[in-house]
């Protein structure tokens, strides 16, 4: 009886170890094989970049900040007549931290629950401010020079996964209507575009499991990763004890 549970044993950690957890690219969808199991991709949206790099968290009280792993993929183009973007960030931090609850922007609207993937992810849309923002390479237009930035509306999903090690972000963005400044406080005419905005950014994400194929590792070069901080990606706490 020993034997049998031995080998049945030893079976299940060749079968982990053959599989092991992979997290990169399967064509144009962002794939995490365990930690959790999904793969996203923007729908009839081609890929602008892809990869890994790390964020520093410099809210999290550590010197110099505390290094966390990121796993990206941004698609759209800012220069076709209809400019959208979409972006999937998977964010892992260090054993012995936690992404802290969710929260909102400052001056963000229309919080709300969104279920991807079975999965119920945490919304708000907000304006995004292009100066210090990872992305602003990709919302970057022909006619708007970098002092005189083009103003982008967001719509932001978040989760936690894997006992709050993991976080999911996924972000749609399009130009913000000229005439708004402001989300709280929309001009006459205007009234129906954000709820309009949001149901576009509800529909640019697809959430499945993963495909088979080869996962593909790069690095997103394109990336302004001095930005990539608690601003995009949210904070972290710190457990009393290791022992998890």
């Amino acid at each position: 009886m020993k034997r049998i549970f031995y080998v049945a044993c030893a079976a299940l950690l060749l079968a982990a170890c053959a599989g092991g957890q992979q997290r990169g690219m399967v064509g144009s969808a962002y794939v995490s094989t365990s930690r959790p199991s999904l793969a996203i991709e923007a729908n009839n949206m081609p890929l602008a970049t892809a990869g890994e790099g790390t964020a520093n968290l410099t809210a999290s009280g550590m010197l110099g900040g505390l290094p966390v792993r990121v796993w990206l993929a941004v698609y759209g183009d800012a220069k076709t007549a209809n400019p959208a973007i979409a972006i999937t960030a998977h964010a892992e931090v260090p054993r012995g931290w936690y992404w802290d609850g969710i929260m909102r922007r400052p001056f963000s609207v229309n919080d709300g629950m969104e279920v991807f993937g079975d999965v119920a992810y945490q919304a708000y849309t907000y304006i995004v401010d292009p100066k210090r923002d990872p992305f602003s390479v990709f919302m970057e237009s022909e006619t708007k020079s970098e002092s005189d930035p083009k103003q982008w509306m967001a719509r932001a999903f978040a989760a936690r996964y894997n006992f709050y090690d993991d976080k999911i972000v996924l972000e749609y963005r399009e130009p913000l209507p000229e005439g708004i400044v402001s989300l709280s406080a929309l001009p006459m005419g205007l009234g129906d575009a954000v709820a309009a905005f949001e149901q576009r950014a509800r529909a640019a994400f697809s959430v499945g499991q993963p495909p088979a194929g080869s996962v593909r590792r790069e690095y997103a070069a394109t990336v302004r990763w001095r930005y990539m901080d608690e601003r995009f990606l949210g904070t972290v706490s710190k457990y009393d004890s290791f022992a998890r």
